[in-house]
């Protein structure tokens, strides 16, 4: 059997699924909740759909699962394939996505199998599943550093894998990632370009369209200004009182403040 060991980063908590029939091999999905529910994420949702792209009677099984949500592993068995993803939380203390990394585990008889699944997986994503929200945590937390993490996917996918390739605004541990497909405005002149520093030391241009206000405190818009011309990527900031920005933890919180940004953008 070929053997691949990839890590990739989750974004968002869906699907959430129920963990006891999920023990059984049965994916029940559920919209909200809390305890005995498994965070399953966009991630799965990618990976099960190509998984029935080529399986309609593929196997999923959960194996193990934690007290958090983000902590679990599930087997699977499609198309002569055996897999294994299992997810672990590197850093912080809530549950979110953005505080786990997901190991996947993808063996086959055939290499040119291999190759061609995880070809199929990758272009599921508008941006590249093998950028980390913060390089140094992850590799604090399972050994991997960023150059290991790029280099298993490349050679998974008999694919050369560029530095721009990681150069996303997921590997700036401030932002979030709220998109919408609505035209961006008209160019604002210089004067709305700031430049901010994340936690690595490296540069990155931002263009601010205007603040957000709510219950007395005040949220930045901005976009990268080296983003994709077809989908606009958009950054809510919380303004700090003393000068400078810092990220939105709070999921709802997030989401508010995204579609209030939409609304903005749009008008």
């Amino acid at each position: 059997m070929h053997v691949v060991t990839l890590l990739a980063q989750p974004r968002d908590k869906h699907p959430l699924v129920k963990a006891r029939p999920l023990r059984k091999g049965q994916l029940e999905t559920i919209g909200r909740g809390t305890f005995g529910l498994v965070w399953l994420t966009d991630f799965f949702a990618a990976f099960w759909g190509c998984v029935q792209d080529i399986d309609a009677d593929a196997k999923l099984r959960l194996r193990e699962s934690g007290f958090d949500e983000m902590n679990w592993a599930v087997a699977f068995r499609f198309a002569g394939f055996k897999a294994r993803l299992t997810a672990r939380k590197y850093k912080g203390f809530y549950g979110v996505p953005r505080n786990c990394y997901l190991e996947l585990k993808l063996a086959s008889a055939n290499p040119n199998d291999l190759r061609m699944f995880l070809r199929l997986l990758a272009d599921k994503f508008k941006k590249p599943p093998w950028v980390f929200n913060n390089w140094n945590k992850l590799e604090a937390g399972c050994g991997y550093d960023r150059e290991a993490v790029i280099d298993a996917w490349s050679q998974a996918m008999d694919r050369e894998i560029s530095i721009d390739d990681t150069a996303s605004g997921w590997s700036l541990p401030f932002l979030g990632g709220a998109k919408t497909e609505a035209a961006p405005p008209p160019e604002p002149d210089t004067g709305d370009i700031e430049v901010l520093t994340d936690s690595e030391g490296q540069e990155h241009r931002f263009r601010h369209y205007g603040t957000l206000e709510l219950e007395g405190e005040e949220y930045a818009v901005m976009s990268p200004v080296d983003g994709d011309d077809d989908v606009l990527e958009v950054d809510i900031l919380h303004v700090v009182p003393d000068g400078g920005y810092e990220a939105v933890e709070d999921e709802e919180l997030f989401s508010a403040l995204a579609e209030a940004a939409q609304e903005h953008l749009a008008a």
